[in-house]
């Protein structure tokens, strides 16, 4: 018979995309490997061409409207 009590367990650490984030930023700067840091960095301009896309676009396409 089960007395109730369950045993919790514990949570894994969740792997937002800040976290995604944070770990290529440490990964550029300390990387031991010239490949990782290489695709680390190109994935971080990738974001930020992303952004600076998204910069542009969004108030140009509000523009044609408002």
């Amino acid at each position: 018979m089960s007395s109730g009590d369950k045993h919790a367990e514990p949570l894994a650490p969740g792997h937002s995309p800040w976290r995604r984030f944070l770990k290529l930023l440490v990964e550029v700067d300390s990387s031991r490997f010239a490949l990782s840091r290489l695709k680390a960095a190109l994935m971080l301009l990738a974001i930020l061409a992303l952004f600076a896309g998204f910069g542009y676009a969004l108030p140009a396409l509000f523009s044609r409207y408002f």
